[in-house]
């Protein structure tokens, strides 16, 4: 009888960012790439696969036995390579294949996800640890001249064939020489801890922010749940076109993360060829990627962009090759991400946690701006962390995003904006458009714009709401004084752009600020 393993590697993430060193998280998610990628670890397996990316995959046998056999080796030859990462599994054997997937499904779903995993040694109170990571050292590592006590989980991270990073998650992109240069990928971010054969993170001078961006495609476990379904009317093809499907995802994710990194290859200097990110994960519709700071945002917009593009032309192949699909695909996809500004130093997996919840707030936002069955429009949401205590998004807006009490709570952000050619379908007005604000920024920027009023402005707003006003109506009048009347209605234009949307009337906007709190001495320029 037909038997479906399901297996998904748990908390990636969390695993690859554990220690904060660049040096270790190129290793661990090298390892995590290792197992399913080809010629891999999982690639010596002789079985047939529905889907296989990002460290998850779906395997088809034709007896009980097998898989259970599969499963002892598979999960031992996991725990060899990747010891202390969390998994979770199930198995199900059914009459026929939609039996055997709904009942995998379920022991996947059942399977135990808290439990405890025991690596040695124990950590007794004579044990000395990394101090890093917290867990009982194994291993002296001397790197030029300094000794770093390493765990077990840590030390294989550093093992030479995943340490240097040169192969794997990279060689996804094929940007070993892009054009007439040769580009190198960073290796590490610590300038006085680098050694001969490690690349420097090539930061700005003075600023180390990084930006820790965390995408996610929309809706993709509901299609992929719609495509399952259809295609299990028809068993003997299923594998196969659902693995076909699956990889169009994984195509689409790695071409359009590629085509934002050549984006950002052409950003940077010139004499540059260092690139200013590294990828960490890259799987399924998931991407994770450090990006400096300056650079996140355009990064992550390009991306976006490219994620639609691709997904369509990705999709459409799909269509044209299996007629199974053609009623069911929808035209294109798209995706969300956010983007945790936060500084070398600091603990990079809070940083990716607040990430997440960043893309969530996004996801969130573009889904309560759509008519059932219409696709959601791609979004983005980030933050600059100033504190030293990291919590989600949502404790973000409450604490330190809103300002004043009772009806004059203002928040000072139109956070998630949105991004590519799909529009919301619902309350259109109430979104802003990453296009818009980007032209407010480059207007601020402007010689002629007096950079310390809009200063003054935002920080008398945190803390009288009327002294704010009276700062921006004397701004307003001493620029109608000397006669620049000129700037004032390219300043009238870019926030009219900023609010207007194409389908919202005067009356939704003006009833959009006034819940915004928007004050009255911006109001009235719009």
């Amino acid at each position: 009888m037909p038997t479906v393993y399901n297996f998904e590697a748990k908390s990636i993430q969390h695993y690859i960012l554990e220690s904060g060193k660049l040096k270790d998280m190129i290793g661990a998610s090298e390892k995590i790439e290792y197992l399913c990628c080809d010629k891999g670890l999982l690639d010596q397996a002789k079985v047939q696969f529905a889907r296989k990316a990002g460290g998850a995959f779906a395997a088809i046998f034709s007896k009980h036995q097998e898989a259970e056999r599969f499963q002892a080796a598979w999960t031992f030859c996991v725990q060899k390579v990747c010891p202390g990462l969390e998994f979770v599994q199930g198995i199900g054997t059914g009459e026929d294949l939609k039996v055997a997937i709904e009942k995998a499904a379920n022991a996947f779903k059942t399977d135990d996800h808290n439990r405890l995993l025991f690596l040695l040694p124990l950590a007794g109170p004579l044990v000395a640890r990394n101090p890093r990571t917290g867990q009982p050292a194994v291993f002296l590592d001397r790197v030029q001249g300094r000794e770093e006590r390493l765990d077990a989980i840590t030390k294989t991270k550093r093992h030479p064939k995943f340490r240097s990073g040169r192969a794997l998650l990279i060689d996804k992109f094929g940007l070993k020489n892009e054009g007439e240069l040769v580009y190198y990928w960073p290796t590490n971010l610590e300038f006085q801890e680098q050694s001969d054969e490690e690349i420097t993170f090539p930061f700005l001078k003075d600023n180390q922010y990084l930006g820790i961006i965390h995408a996610d495609g929309n809706d993709l476990g509901q299609l992929s749940k719609t495509v399952q379904d259809k295609l299990l009317k028809n068993p003997d093809s299923y594998a196969r076109i659902m693995k076909d499907f699956s990889e169009a995802i994984q195509d689409t994710t790695v071409k359009s993360a590629r085509q934002a990194t050549i984006h950002l290859t052409g950003e940077v200097e010139k004499f540059s060829r260092i690139i200013p990110a590294r990828p960490l994960v890259l799987g399924g519709d998931d991407l994770t990627f450090i990006v400096r700071g300056d650079l996140a945002l355009n990064f992550t917009q390009v991306f976006l962009e490219k994620f639609e593009e691709c997904s369509q032309q990705a999709l459409t192949q799909l269509k044209d090759t299996h007629n199974e699909l053609k009623t069911i695909l929808p035209q294109q996809l798209t995706a969300c991400a956010g983007i945790a500004y936060i500084k070398a130093s600091q603990p990079f997996y809070q940083g990716y946690d607040l990430a997440e919840s960043l893309c969530k707030h996004a996801k969130t936002f573009s889904h309560e701006h759509l008519d059932k069955n219409k696709l959601m429009p791609s979004s983005i949401a980030f933050h600059r962390i100033t504190t030293s205590i990291i919590g989600d998004y949502k404790t973000i807006l409450e604490r330190e995003l809103t300002i004043g009490s009772g009806n004059e709570r203002i928040q000072i952000t139109m956070q998630p904006y949105l991004v590519g050619d799909v529009k919301a379908t619902v309350n259109n007005h109430e979104c802003v458009y990453l296009t818009y604000l980007q032209t407010l920024f480059d207007f601020l920027n402007e010689e002629e714009v007096s950079h310390g009023t809009a200063r003054e402005f935002l920080s008398l707003l945190e803390i009288d709401r009327n002294q704010a006003e009276q700062a921006m109506q004397r701004w307003y009048d001493n620029m109608d004084k000397r006669g620049e009347m000129d700037l004032l209605n390219r300043f009238e234009q870019v926030l009219e752009k900023l609010i207007q949307k194409p389908d919202a009337n005067m009356d939704q906007k003006q009833k959009f600020l006034k819940n915004q709190n928007v004050p009255p001495s911006v109001m009235r320029l719009l």
